[in-house]
């Protein structure tokens, strides 16, 4: 049995990036499809609960990705 086989190691700035969405399943979707992004690239989608004071913000995903 051999090892799997590891990607080399990167000096690019942005090997992980993330984008914040609205926290509802179909703009997620919609978001990952729009931005060419596979589900194999995804490392962590995170919930964000919503702001009320100052800037208000609804509840959102915060979806970090292998850009590599």
């Amino acid at each position: 049995m051999t090892a799997p086989q590891r990607a080399p190691f990167s000096n690019s700035a942005n090997v992980v990036d993330e984008i914040f969405t609205e926290a509802k399943i179909d703009a997620l979707n919609a978001k990952l499809i729009e931005r060419g992004i596979s589900a194999d690239q995804v490392i962590a989608i995170l919930p964000v609960e919503a702001q009320m004071m100052v800037n208000p913000k609804p509840p959102q995903f915060r979806v970090l990705y292998r850009t590599a």
